[in-house]
C-alpha cells in the first residue's frame, strides 16, 4: 500500500505511513493475542482523533485515603459531549481538593458519534457505542443532575433548568452538542391522503436512535406482510429518504440501506422493497473531501441502488412527498434530516457572546470571549480565530486543554492554554459493509476492507478507555489497631465494611437489633404498654404499624405520627430532599391517612457558608415541593452540621380509625397479595457505589422512587383491600412477615383478633424488580442491610427450594421509597391491578401471591412457590 503511494505528494504519503503503521500494529496484537477478551489493545496516538494514553489498558491507581474536606469551589458542566468526559476521566485520576464538581446532563449515557453508522448498521448495541455518564461520574466523584438546562444567568452565576431550582456555579462549562435543525412539515392539501411522513433529525442522537429502533419495526413489519403477500402481488416499498450529502449523511444512508435490506431479507422478504434515496443541496457528494472520495462514493451508491438526488434543496415534508426547490417531489415513508444543525435556543437571552448562527463564540482558550468564567466546546462553540466545521474530532480533541483551562481557571489563574485545532482530519468511513471503507484526508483517498477493522479497533479503544478500562482507584486504607486485632473476626469485619454502607433505608438498623432494643425498654417499664382502655393510643409501640395512631376526638378522627430519617446516597440535595419526603409521607399513605404538617431535621457537611446555605436550600427545596403535592406544610424542624447530607421528617396526619384506615393486620385466606412497584433500590445502589450499575439502571430506580403511594393506596381501599404496608428497609419478606403475624390470633391489633393464622404463598417468578436489580444480585452485590435482613429466612417455610432462584435474595433488599404491599379480596384482584397500572410509574403492580391458612398455626410463614 505504501509503494501505492510513492509517487504522491508528501502529506498524502505520511497519511498513508500512518494508516499502515497503525494496521500494522493491531495486526501484531492479534498475532501475539495481546489484545484483550473484548477486541481491544493500545494504539498510537498517530491519528488526530485518538489520544495514546486514554486507550491503553487501565491502570490501578492507589489513592491516600483523604478526610473530607468544604467545598470551596463549584465547577459545573453542562452536557456529556466527548470533551466533558475526558473532563471527567480527568478529575476522576486526579481530583482538585475542595472543588465540587457538577454534571448536568438531559441523558444518563452519551453516544461516541464515531460509532453511530456501525450502531445503524447492526455492528455494535447501544450500549458498545455510549458512554455511561453516571458510571463516569461517580468516577469523578461529580454531583449528577438528570435535567436538562433552559437557561443561564452570568451576573449571579446560575444555570437554570426545567422542573428544579438553579444550581450556582463558581466556573462554567458548556458541551452540549448542535440542536436539530429540520425543514417544516407542510401541510396537506385536501387532495393529499392526510398520512404524515415521520421526519428525524440526526441529531441529538439519541432521539434519533430510538426513532431507528421504530423504522426496523415497521421494515420488519412490511417485510413480514410483503412475505405473506401473493407472488403476482405489486411489491410494497419502504422508502426512506435521507437529507444531507455530506459525509455524515451519505455513511448514515448507505448504513441504513444495508441494515433494513439484511432485515427484510432475513425475513424472506426481498430486498427490493427498501427503497432509499439521498437528496443533497450540492451537485456532488460529501463536497468538503477530494475529487476521488467523492467519485468513490458516488460509485458505491450507485452499484448498492440508492438513488441520487442532487443540487435540489429540499424545502420541507408534505405528506409522504419531500418537496424539493424546483417543483419536484420525492415519495417517502421515512425521512432523516442529515443537515447542519444549530444552536439552543436558551442561550439567546443568556448575554453570552453568539456567532450568527447562534453558537457560542470562545477564544483560543475556548473561554467566552465576553464572560469571564464560561467556557465552551464542541459544536456548541464557536472559535473565533480558528473556524472549525462542526465534526465530532474536534470536541474530543478539545478535552485535554479544556481541562487544563478549567483547573488553571479555579486555581484562579488568569494565564491559559492556548489551543490551535488542527486544519483538517482524517476520517475513516463506512458504509454499513465491512468489506468497504475508505480513508480520507486532504487529498488521500484509500479504500479497503482492512480500513473496517482499523476503525473498529480504533473506536472500541476509544470508548473503552471511558467504559470498561477507566482506571481502578485503589484508596490505601490504613492497617488494623491492634485494639481491633486483639477485639477478633467481628471487629475487624466491621472495620473492613465501614467504607461501603448504604445510604438511604440500607442505613437502617437491622430488624433483630431493633427488636431486641425494644424488648428491653419494655423490660424496663420505660416504653410500651400504654394502649387500649382509657388510653388515647390507639396504635403504638405495643402493636407497631406504619403510623403511631392517637385518639384525637369524639367523631373517630384520630391522629398519625410518624418519623422517618437517612443519610443521603445521592449526590444531588434537590433529588434527594425529594425522595426523603417522598418516603416520609408513605407511611401516612399506606394508611390512608391525610399528612397535614411535618416537621424536619436536617444535617448538612461543614462549609463555607454559600456552599452550606445552596446545599441546604436545594434538599429542603425538593422536600417542600414533594409534602406540597400531599398538602403537607412543612412548619418547623432543626439543623446541625455532621459528616453527610441527611435529612428526617415528622409527618402528622389525620385518618378516620378504624374504619378509614388501612394496618397491616387483616390478611383473610384466599387474598390476593398485591405489590404496586418493582424492588431492587438496596442492591442497585450498592452497585453504584462500586461503579458496576448502569447508568440506565441507577435512573429508573431514582423514577421509581419519586413515585408516590397515595394513589395507590385510595386505588387499594376502594377495592376492599383488607390490610396494606408499605414496602421499606426490612424488604418484601419483612413487611410480608409483618402482616403475617399482624393477622394472628396472637397479635393484639383488632384486626387479627377475628382472624385465623394465616401464611402467604408467594411467587417469586411474580416479583416485579427495577431493571437491573436481578443483574446486580447475581454479581453478588448487596445492601449493607441485607445481612440482617437475611436473618428473616427462618420464616420461610421452604427456603432450600428457593435458595437457586435468582429473585430470591431481593425478598431481602431493603427499599427506599419503595411500593405498597396489600391483600385484596380475588374477585377484586383483576379490576383493582386495571387501575393502579393505569397510574404513572406502577405499570409493574401485579399480584406476588395469595393468603391461606396456616400450615402451622402457632408459626405462620412465607413459602415461595
Amino acid at each position: 500500500i505504501q509503494a501505492r503511494y510513492l509517487g504522491k505528494p508528501f502529506a498524502v504519503q505520511r497519511e498513508v505511513f500512518a494508516l499502515t503503521f497503525l494496521e500494522r500494529a493491531r495486526r501484531l496484537e492479534q498475532r501475539h493475542s495481546v489484545r484483550d477478551a473484548e477486541g481491544r489493545g493500545a494504539i498510537s496516538s498517530n491519528l488526530p482523533h485518538v489520544d495514546n494514553l486514554e486507550s491503553r489498558a487501565a491502570p490501578k491507581k492507589k489513592m491516600k485515603m483523604q478526610p473530607p474536606q468544604p467545598v470551596v469551589k463549584d465547577l459545573v458542566l453542562i452536557g456529556g459531549g466527548h470533551a466533558h468526559a475526558y473532563t471527567l476521566k480527568n478529575l476522576g485520576m486526579n481530583p482538585i481538593p475542595g472543588v465540587q464538581v457538577t454534571l448536568i446532563t438531559r441523558d444518563v449515557d452519551t453516544p461516541y458519534s464515531g460509532m453511530l453508522p456501525g450502531h445503524i448498521a447492526g455492528f455494535y448495541t447501544r450500549q458498545e457505542c455510549h458512554i455511561d455518564l453516571v458510571k463516569l461520574g461517580n468516577f469523578a466523584k461529580a454531583k449528577i443532575v438528570h435535567a436538562e438546562a433552559c437557561g443561564l444567568d452570568p451576573v449571579t452565576k446560575q444555570v437554570f433548568l426545567n422542573g428544579r431550582p438553579p444550581i450556582q456555579y463558581d466556573v462554567l462549562s458548556i458541551n452540549i452538542g448542535s440542536a436539530p435543525q429540520t425543514a417544516p412539515a407542510l401541510k396537506e392539501g385536501p387532495e393529499g391522503s392526510g398520512v404524515e411522513t415521520p421526519v428525524t433529525p440526526v441529531k441529538p442522537i439519541d432521539k434519533f436512535s430510538k426513532r431507528w429502533e421504530a423504522i426496523l419495526d415497521r421494515a420488519r413489519g412490511a417485510a413480514q406482510a410483503s412475505r405473506d403477500q401473493d407472488d403476482a402481488a405489486p411489491l410494497q416499498p419502504l422508502r426512506l429518504v435521507v437529507v444531507g450529502g455530506g459525509a455524515g449523511g451519505v455513511e448514515l444512508a448507505l448504513s441504513m440501506q444495508a441494515r433494513l435490506r439484511r432485515e427484510v431479507r432475513e425475513l424472506g422478504a426481498r430486498e427490493e422493497m427498501v427503497e432509499v434515496t439521498l437528496v443533497a443541496r450540492s451537485k456532488v457528494l460529501m463536497p468538503a473531501h477530494n475529487p476521488e472520495v467523492q467519485k468513490t462514493f458516488r460509485g458505491i451508491a450507485e452499484r448498492r441502488g440508492i438513488n441520487l438526488i442532487l443540487g435540489a434543496a429540499a424545502l420541507g415534508v408534505k405528506g409522504q412527498r419531500v418537496l424539493l426547490e424546483g417543483g419536484r417531489e420525492v415519495p417517502c415513508d421515512e425521512v432523516v434530516w442529515c443537515t447542519s444543525a444549530g444552536a439552543q435556543a436558551w442561550l439567546k437571552p443568556t448575554g453570552l457572546q453568539l456567532d450568527p448562527n447562534g453558537f457560542i463564540e470562545v477564544q483560543d482558550t475556548l473561554e467566552s470571549v465576553n464572560t469571564p468564567d464560561v467556557f465552551a466546546v464542541g459544536d456548541i462553540a464557536a472559535l473565533v480565530n480558528h473556524p472549525r466545521p462542526k465534526a465530532g474530532v474536534f470536541a474530543v480533541r478539545g478535552g485535554p486543554p479544556l481541562t487544563n483551562n478549567l483547573r488553571k481557571r479555579l486555581a484562579g489563574q488568569t494565564r491559559l492554554e492556548q489551543w490551535h485545532p488542527q486544519t483538517n482530519f482524517l476520517g475513516i468511513i463506512g458504509t454499513g459493509d465491512p468489506g468497504v471503507c475508505v480513508a480520507s484526508r486532504g487529498e488521500l483517498c484509500l479504500e479497503g476492507a482492512w480500513l473496517w477493522e482499523l476503525k473498529d479497533w480504533i473506536d472500541r479503544t476509544w470508548m473503552a478507555g471511558y467504559t470498561t478500562r477507566l482506571p481502578l482507584m485503589e484508596i490505601e486504607e490504613e492497617a488494623p489497631s491492634a485494639v481491633a486485632l486483639a477485639a477478633g473476626p467481628a471487629a475487624l469485619a466491621a472495620l473492613s465494611h465501614a467504607s461501603m454502607r448504604c445510604g438511604g433505608c440500607g442505613a437502617k438498623v437491622g430488624a433483630t437489633v431493633l427488636s431486641n432494643v425494644m424488648r428491653r425498654l419494655r423490660a424496663d417499664g420505660v416504653a410500651g404498654g400504654d394502649e387500649g382502655g382509657e388510653s388515647d393510643v390507639l396504635v403504638g409501640l405495643d402493636s407497631p404499624d406504619d403510623c403511631a395512631v392517637v385518639r384525637c376526638d369524639p367523631q373517630g378522627r384520630a391522629s398519625v405520627h410518624t418519623v422517618d430519617f437517612f443519610r443521603s446516597f445521592i449526590k444531588d440535595p434537590f433529588l434527594f430532599g425529594k425522595i426523603a419526603a417522598n418516603h416520609a409521607l408513605s407511611d401516612c399513605h399506606a394508611m390512608c391517612a391525610v399528612p397535614t404538617t411535618a416537621l424536619a431535621i436536617a444535617v448538612v457537611p461543614y462549609g463555607l457558608e454559600d456552599k452550606v446555605e445552596e446545599d441546604l436550600y436545594q434538599m429542603m427545596s425538593g422536600a417542600c415541593r414533594v409534602l406540597a403535592e400531599s398538602n403537607c406544610k412543612l412548619v418547623g424542624g432543626h439543623t446541625c452540621e455532621g459528616a453527610e447530607l441527611s435529612l428526617g421528617l415528622v409527618v402528622n396526619g389525620l385518618v378516620e380509625y378504624p374504619n378509614g384506615a388501612l394496618t397491616k393486620g387483616g390478611l383473610k385466606k384466599g387474598d390476593a397479595v398485591i405489590l404496586t412497584k418493582g424492588v431492587g433500590t438496596g442492591t442497585i445502589f450498592a452497585a453504584d457505589m462500586r461503579g458496576k450499575a448502569q447508568g440506565a439502571w441507577v435512573a429508573s430506580a431514582l423514577d421509581s422512587m419519586q413515585v408516590s403511594n397515595r394513589e395507590a393506596a385510595l386505588v387499594l381501599r376502594d377495592h376492599k383491600a383488607a390490610a396494606c404496608t408499605d414496602v421499606t428497609g426490612f424488604g418484601v419478606l419483612g413487611h410480608l412477615l409483618e402482616m403475617v403475624r399482624a393477622s394472628s390470633p396472637s397479635s393484639s391489633s383488632s384486626s387479627a383478633a377475628a382472624s385465623s393464622s394465616v401464611d402467604v404463598h408467594l411467587s417469586l417468578d411474580a416479583l416485579p424488580c427495577l431493571a437491573g436489580a436481578v443483574d446486580t444480585v447475581r454479581l453478588g452485590i448487596f445492601s449493607s442491610l441485607q445481612p440482617a435482613n437475611l436473618r428473616l429466612k427462618r420464616a420461610v417455610a421452604n427456603e432450600a427450594d428457593a435458595l437457586d432462584h435468582p429473585k430470591y435474595p431481593l425478598l431481602f433488599d431493603p427499599q427506599t421509597a419503595g411500593g405498597l404491599l396489600a391483600a385484596v379480596p380475588a374477585s377484586q384482584v383483576d379490576a383493582c391491578l386495571a387501575q393502579l397500572r393505569s397510574l404513572p410509574g406502577h405499570q409493574d403492580a401485579c399480584v406476588i401471591g395469595t393468603v391461606e391458612t396456616a400450615a402451622e398455626p402457632s408459626n405462620p410463614s412465607i413459602k415461595c412457590v
